[in-house]
Formats: structure tokens, C-alpha cells, sequence
């Protein structure tokens, strides 16, 4: 049986977990995201990341993570290369605007 979790948010590793145990860290391209587990529990990325050493928190963000579409990463170098990537997509959408008649 499957325990509904609706409304319940998972907790961010605290400093003496990461240091005893090992944990994961995934990265969300929009700060303060949300994503919602199978069980309804929710896992806020706040500062746009999270950070957990739950296994089965792990298991679900691993199955999306690091996916062409997904939203959700494990290396922050990639957040960063996505901003990049985005923030000279808008820049050059806003000189296109500009330049309308």
C-alpha cells in the first residue's frame, strides 16, 4: 500500500547528514522549484538546487535528471551553460524587438 503524501515537503540534508552520509546533489533551473514525487511528497530546490541522501528521492530524480527536456540536473556546470545559453538567446531576441518597425 502506498502511503499518499500530499502537502508533505521532503527536507534538505542537513550539514551533519552530508557529512555522514552520502548524498546527492541535484540542480533545478528555476530557483525555488518544485517537483512532486509519485507518493505526492514535494521536493522544493531551493537556491535552485537540493540536496538529499534519501534513496528514494534519489531513485525518482535520478530516473528524470540529465534528460534533453528535463529541468533538473546533477552537475551545476550545466545550469550554467543553460543560462548562458539562454540569457544570449533573450539578449538577441530583445535587439530583434528593438529593431522592429
Amino acid at each position: 500500500m502506498t502511503t499518499i503524501r500530499s502537502g508533505e515537503s521532503a527536507p534538505q540534508a542537513t550539514p551533519a547528514i552530508i557529512k555522514n552520509q552520502k548524498v546527492k546533489t541535484y540542480h533545478h533551473m528555476v530557483v525555488g522549484a518544485k517537483f512532486m514525487m509519485p507518493d505526492g511528497l514535494e521536493v522544493q530546490f531551493l537556491g535552485g538546487q537540493f540536496v538529499t541522501a534519501d534513496p528514494e528521492i534519489i531513485a525518482e530524480l535520478d530516473r528524470v535528471a540529465d534528460k534533453p527536456a528535463s529541468m533538473i540536473y546533477t552537475k551545476k556546470e550545466v545550469v550554467a551553460s543553460v543560462t548562458q545559453l539562454m540569457s544570449a538567446a533573450a539578449a538577441d531576441a530583445a535587439k530583434s524587438a528593438g529593431n522592429a518597425v
